[in-house]
């Protein structure tokens, strides 16, 4: 690779890391801020939480470059804390949840040291991207539905939108990993289609 495709991919990278280690942080500020999680579908953190799981599993186990693919344990991270905080506020946390996180940490476990048969393997992966646009789709429809996007924090989906603009290229140059390219790239256009919404619905702040 040339010098610049070089330079290009390691600013990629770092930008990518560096903007992922705090973007769900807007996010979480604004649901505890509000006490609410008006416009916000818990079905689709459910699904985004099982496209990233499957996703570092996955990289995990083809052994490619830590380097492009550090954000997703702390997308993983992040995501976990945002479902602690989503349960609090809606009354839902319970100490019986102990019981699907340990079989979901075992289940990541499995897929990235290859316990599981590749075949089964490469389906989740191919699964991730119908997963990944179902969870943007939930919650795409959830501020439609009540024409409300409050709590829904737009500096975190412009930042899933960059990084997901930035993995399309690096995987691109480093691997070509065609079910990577279509994951990010679904998810892409569908942030966007997120970023429009939660533009149009947001309260108009009204004047004293």
């Amino acid at each position: 690779m040339s010098l610049l495709i070089d330079s290009l991919i390691t600013i990629c990278n770092v930008s990518t890391i560096g903007l992922c280690g705090f973007m769900k942080v807007p996010q979480i500020i604004a649901i505890i801020k509000a006490r609410s999680t008006k416009g916000l579908s818990l079905t689709s953190l459910m699904l985004e939480l099982t496209s990233y799981t499957i996703m570092l599993s996955y990289n995990i186990y083809s052994g490619y470059s830590f380097s492009s693919y550090f954000e997703y344990p702390l997308m993983v991270t992040q995501d976990v804390v945002m479902l602690v905080v989503f349960l609090l506020f809606t009354g839902r946390l319970s100490p019986t949840l102990l019981v699907p996180a340990t079989a979901a940490v075992y289940f990541a476990y499995s897929v990235a040291s290859g316990s599981l048969p590749h075949a089964l393997i490469t389906t989740l992966v191919g699964l991730c991207t119908p997963i990944s646009a179902s969870s943007k789709v939930m919650a795409l429809f959830t501020i439609i539905r009540i024409k409300n996007s409050a709590t829904v924090s737009v500096s975190s989906l412009s930042i899933s939108a960059y990084t997901c603009f930035t993995r399309l290229f690096t995987i691109y140059v480093e691997s070509a990993d065609p079910a990577l390219l279509m994951n990010f790239g679904m998810s892409l256009m569908l942030n966007f289609c997120l970023i429009t919404a939660a533009i149009i619905y947001k309260p108009k702040k009204k004047d004293d």
